[in-house]
């Protein structure tokens, strides 16, 4: 026989195919042949019989050929315990055994696929899950499983908790799992509903099964969801992981738990040595979190460490909470400081008690340096609404502080706030000036608003002492609104210049800035306040006032410029600076040709009275009803005060009175007050002596004549 013949390989091969396909026939007509469809379904019908379970067939049952051995079952529906209400159902299970077992007698499950399988698992209020019965150690029977793939397509879990009222259902369940006696690798897919918004879920990993304990190398876990306000957002895990079925404990290792959305971009990720777990608690030695925020014009990072993490059915809880909580916007930044025990109950009631807190404030709009502070207190909450409190006190750069704030929401959060300070001067941060702080309306830096755009924020403020530039209050209390648009002080008081101040102040943030005030003065002490202001000191006195007063411009000078409205005054006992009408009036003779001059530091002239209402208008107040009194003489005034010019120019009718100056009746000297305000000149209103008259010749002609009429009337 020739070896190398074509003919004889042919004919080999063919031989040797033909009884291969004859044996394949013979055993899968042996396999037909010992088919028993009753018996199958006895036996499946006996098989978790130790668990009190039924297990019922409603379809058919039939043999397969290909790719194995096994049976095609429909309709498989599995009991809860003692009952006939179902916990599993399977539209089609496909059983696949191993060959040579089988051609021993023996029943090897190799494989499974369960197509439309749904399953409900309920958490009674004693912490036991309704299926811990199927991880025990069954009698081994006549089949024996050792199962190399499975497969799952459309299947439904059903979590209920009895003990926190919770369900959970998995939807379109996808599992593939291969190699499962050596190493395997596992894939699944499923959607999370919760009656809220569905959650995509995918995982994968390589995984080792050695008798009762599953290994997962390397876990990739991820969830994807369309969260409101934060769009696409995905969580992610990854770690190593260790199962055991027979004690249902998990350890892991190197764990990493992480968010991250797209509107606004953001990233949290939670990082664990180590993990222990079972069903009723899971337990971490040490956690570090750490997470940034991307939103608007504002940057949030946090990095903090947790000691001792535990969570359980009641919730997470840490014994500390260690770390930094930074928000920046622009060159502004603010740094928190966190020390607390954290519980989180229920998952979503937050509480952080006792709080130990520090703050620093760095920003441009405090070039001089940092705002600083230190406080404890409390923070709590609830994650569903979401709804936080912070509740501290301590101290903010030496001086006593109080806050309290409540936030509504995470994206575009809403606050509450009352806030109480001992102290604050602002001039400790506000640029330095050279010399002496210039009066606030004469300040022409632009008042910077940008800082508007990060509240919305309602609330109430109280302030012992506030100090900027040269202006003082004490005691101040108002309540707040803040928010992009505006500023509003509403139902303001202080005590102010040894008086009280009552009113509204609103701050309108448009393409030129708008303030309206609206305040009532009493008891004030008129010329520290004037010189604070508007550095004018010619006034003096304590009295009352209205104000109602609007305003545009980007710097208090600017706004001082565009002074409208009205403002009334009343004041008592007050002196009026730079001159003594009674003196010039008992030397008039003498002094008449002194009274054309510039104001004199050391002259006043005292009254029992003052009263004036002005209109503003651009920054210039008119007057026409100026009056003052007092026991010797009696003053009528009117004209204007220009604050863009930081000019004055009055007339005023000085009579004195007759009964103390008797040898001055029916003289009126007319008195025009001209000039800068914090130097004005005093002068006789000539003007008003030749009142009337045209011609150069007779102007003078009147003003001897008026002149001489009032000097030899009272001369001796």
């Amino acid at each position: 026989m020739k070896w190398n013949s074509g003919r004889l390989w042919l004919r080999i091969s063919v031989y040797g195919a033909t009884t291969l396909l004859a044996l394949f026939v013979i055993i899968q007509a042996l396999i037909f042949w010992n088919f028993d469809e009753a018996s199958i379904r006895t036996t499946l019908a006996a098989s978790l019989r130790d668990t009190q379970r039924q297990v019922v067939v409603e379809g058919k049952i039939s043999p397969t050929l290909f790719p194995s051995p096994g049976l095609s079952i429909h309709q498989l529906t599995i009991s809860e315990p003692g009952s006939s209400l179902p916990f599993a159902r399977v539209e089609q299970l496909d059983v696949y055994l191993s060959w040579l077992p089988l051609l021993t007698g023996n029943r090897e499950i190799k494989a499974l696929e369960l197509h439309g399988v749904s399953a409900s698992i309920i958490r009674a209020a004693d912490g036991r899950l309704s299926v811990m019965d199927l991880f025990q150690r069954h009698a081994p029977g006549n089949v024996s499983m050792k199962l190399d793939s499975l497969l799952v397509r459309e299947g439904t879990l059903v979590y209920s908790d009895r003990v926190t009222g919770n369900d959970q259902k998995l939807d379109t369940i996808s599992l593939d799992a291969d190699d499962l006696r050596s190493s395997a690798n596992l894939s699944a897919a499923a959607i999370l509903s919760n009656g809220k918004r569905p959650i995509r879920l995918a995982i994968s990993t390589p995984l080792t099964i050695q008798d009762d304990q599953v290994s997962l190398e390397k876990v990739d876990a991820v969830a994807l969801s369309e969260l409101p306000g934060l769009g696409e957002s995905k969580f992610a895990a990854t770690g190593q992981y260790k199962l055991n079925f027979a004690t249902l404990q998990t350890s892991g290792k190197d764990l990493s738990f992480s968010f991250s959305s797209e509107r606004p971009s953001s990233q949290l990720e939670l990082k664990v040595p180590e993990l222990n777990a079972s069903f009723n608690e899971i337990t971490m030695p040490s956690a570090h979190l750490g997470g940034k925020l991307s939103y608007a014009h504002s940057q949030y990072q946090l990095d903090a460490g947790l000691d001792n993490l535990k969570f359980t059915e009641g919730g997470l809880a840490a014994d500390k909470v260690k770390g930094d909580f930074n928000w920046q916007a622009g060159d502004t930044r603010l740094n928190f400081k966190l020390d607390a025990p954290l519980a989180l109950m229920g998952m979503k009631q937050l509480r952080l008690q006792p709080l130990n807190m520090t703050a620093t404030l760095t920003t441009p709009l405090l070039p001089r340096g940092k705002l600083f502070s230190s406080m404890q207190g409390a923070l709590d909450g609830d994650l569903d609404e979401p709804r936080l409190n912070l509740r501290v006190a301590g101290k903010l750069d030496g001086s006593d502080l109080s806050v309290t704030v409540s936030q509504f929401g995470l994206m575009k959060p809403r606050h509450e706030a009352t806030l109480s300070v001992g102290k604050l001067d602002l001039n400790r941060y506000l640029p330095e000036s050279k010399g002496d702080p210039v009066a606030i309306f004469q300040d022409s830096k632009p008042i910077p608003l940008d800082w508007l755009d990060y509240f919305d924020l309602t609330g109430k403020i109280a302030i012992g002492e506030l100090a900027m530039g040269r202006f003082r209050m004490n005691n101040l209390s108002a309540s707040v609104r803040v928010n992009p648009r505006e500023l509003e002080l509403d139902q303001m008081s202080a005590d102010i210049y040894q008086g009280r101040l009552q009113g509204d102040i609103l701050l309108a943030r448009r393409d030129t800035p708008h303030l309206e005030v609206k305040q009532t003065l009493k008891d004030m002490n008129i010329r520290p306040l004037l010189v604070d202001l508007f550095n004018f000191g010619r006034l003096d006195g304590k009295g009352n006032g209205q104000v109602d007063i609007s305003a545009d411009g980007k710097s208090f000078l600017d706004l001082r410029n565009t002074l409208t409205g009205t403002v009334e005054t009343s004041l008592n006992k007050g002196a009026l600076s730079g001159i003594d009408l009674v003196a010039a009036l008992k030397n008039l003779p003498a002094e008449l040709k002194e009274w054309n001059s510039q104001a004199q530091a050391d002259q006043k002239t005292t009254f029992s009275t003052l009263s004036a209402g002005f209109r503003l208008d651009k920054g210039v107040a008119r007057s026409q009803n100026m009056q003052l009194a007092s026991q010797l003489v009696n003053v009528k005034g009117s004209g204007k005060v220009d604050l863009t010019q930081n000019i004055v120019d009055y007339t005023m009718d000085v009579q004195a009175n007759p009964q103390e100056f008797s040898r001055l009746k029916g003289v009126n000297v007319p008195l025009k007050i001209t000039g800068p305000l914090n130097a004005p000149v005093y002068a006789l209103d000539f003007n008003a002596m030749v009142k009337g008259k045209k011609t150069e010749g007779e102007k003078q002609q009147a003003l001897k004549q008026e002149l001489k009429k009032q000097i030899t009337t009272i001369l001796p």
